[in-house]
């Protein structure tokens, strides 16, 4: 009634060999053809549009190059450094300079006020005028006539200022007792309120100063002052 069921056997062909022969997936070929063709643009790219490639004299001149660079580099360095030592030095010697000035000026301001309280206490020249000898020391040496001589003028004349003369006449007697006055040339005066005057003069040999007559001259040569003054040994 039913039928035995047989199961289909599995009979080689007569056209396929005993083992099945392996071929390369297709997708691998594809891999190995893409990394080669990609291998090979990039070392023509390389060749063509990259760096060119330094041979071995290139590589030594650009390594002396880079020292010198270097050398020169640390040279300016050091010079950098020189020349900001040499800036700070600077700025304190100025700082220095600075302070030395303010003191300085501190000083001169003590010796301008003491100087004018010593103007106002020397003693006025007796024949009064606005301008006057206030004092003059004079010694005499051989042969020579040491003088130190003060000339002021009044506080309200100062400001502008006074040119103009010193005269001495020098009374004496020379060696063989005969008396005589010598002049010499005059000094000039330039003063806005003193002008103190000191020097030596010359004398002729043997001659003996006994007393000097001291005129003030202006550069009209008008006298504005005059003093005697004896000459101590």
């Amino acid at each position: 009634m039913f039928g035995r069921s047989q199961r289909a056997v599995f009979k080689p062909s007569v056209y396929q060999p005993g083992k099945r022969s392996r071929r390369m997936p297709r997708w691998l070929v594809l891999l190995l053809a893409g990394v080669v063709l990609g291998a090979g643009g990039v070392l023509f790219l390389q060749t063509n549009y990259g760096p060119q490639r330094l041979t071995v004299e290139q590589s030594e001149q650009l390594h002396g190059e880079l020292s010198a660079a270097n050398i020169d580099r640390q040279r300016l360095q050091g010079q950098v450094e020189e020349l900001t030592q040499q800036r700070d030095a600077a700025r304190a010697t100025h700082d220095k300079l600075t302070t030395d000035l303010a003191q300085a000026r501190q000083q001169i301001q003590g010796l301008n006020k003491d100087l004018a309280l010593f103007q106002e206490a020397v003693p006025p020249d007796p024949r009064g005028g606005p301008i006057g000898i206030r004092s003059a020391t004079l010694s005499r040496q051989p042969g020579q006539l040491t003088y130190q001589v003060l000339v002021m003028r009044d506080k309200g004349t100062a400001g502008v200022p006074f040119k103009g003369s010193l005269e001495f006449s020098i009374e004496g007697r020379y060696p063989n007792g005969r008396s005589g006055t010598i002049t010499p040339d005059a000094l000039p005066v330039d003063m806005d309120r003193f002008d103190n005057l000191s020097g030596t003069l010359q004398l002729p040999d043997g001659f003996i100063a006994r007393g000097v007559t001291i005129k003030v001259l202006d550069s009209a040569q008008k006298q504005q002052a005059m003093r005697i003054y004896y000459v101590r040994s």
